[in-house]
């Protein structure tokens, strides 16, 4: 099975969404905390490797939000 195939097929099962959810609500917060003054702990985990993979698996480009997320920072 190729990978987009079965990307899709993880998406759309219903344990798909839920993960995606979860995905996002971490990303989200950890934004959300970056914002904040002198928020550095955040701002460093969303320049990880780790993070900008989970962007990745959002069909987020890790390049662009960090562009626009240090704009706001």
């Amino acid at each position: 099975m190729k990978y987009d195939q079965g990307f899709a097929k993880f998406v759309s099962t219903e344990s798909g969404f839920r993960d995606r959810d979860f995905i996002a609500s971490i990303l989200l917060d950890a934004v959300e905390q970056s914002f904040k003054p002198y928020e550095h702990k955040s701002r460093s985990w969303l320049q990880s490797v780790y993070a900008q993979s989970l962007m990745i698996l959002l069909d987020i480009s890790p390049t662009a939000a960090m562009e626009h997320l240090m704009r706001k920072w």
